[in-house]
């Protein structure tokens, strides 16, 4: 008897834990929810291949403005006429200054380039729902 006692409580105790499936909640058999997609939009980078492709112009022409700075500074070197030396002079000095503004504005348009291509999110235009602690809560995008 003690062992029909205990196969009865034991298949009590198995039935309330495992419930079979057709007796399952009615919530679970409800329809996954939908979940819109976002559509991306293609966004043109015409600005950014403009600024990688110039940025890259200009550092390229900055060693030839380098090399004439070289040619010039060696013909100021060479120069023996007095009236000619203030010349070769001004000459060296503003081809090196063209060289170097030629550098620099190249960097700033390829970093400018990379930015613009790979680093920058294009905004969502419109009405915009963004809730945060740093944002405005409603924004209106053009």
């Amino acid at each position: 008897m003690k062992w029909t006692v205990a196969a009865l409580f034991a298949a009590v105790v198995c039935g309330t834990f495992f419930e079979p499936a057709a007796s399952a909640h009615a919530q679970a058999a409800a329809p996954f929810p939908e979940v819109p997609l976002l559509h991306q939009t293609h966004v043109p980078h015409k600005l950014a291949y403009a600024s990688l492709v110039l940025g890259a112009g200009l550092i390229g022409a900055s060693f030839t403005l380098e090399h004439r700075a070289d040619e010039a500074y060696a013909r100021y070197l060479a120069e023996t006429d007095l009236s000619r030396i203030d010349d070769r002079y001004d000459e060296t000095v503003r081809d090196d200054r063209l060289s170097s503004a030629s550098l620099i504005s190249g960097e700033v348009l390829l970093a400018t380039g990379v930015y613009l291509r790979f680093l920058r999110r294009p905004l969502p235009a419109g009405l915009v729902l963004s809730p945060g602690v740093s944002r405005c809560a409603l924004a209106l995008r053009f």
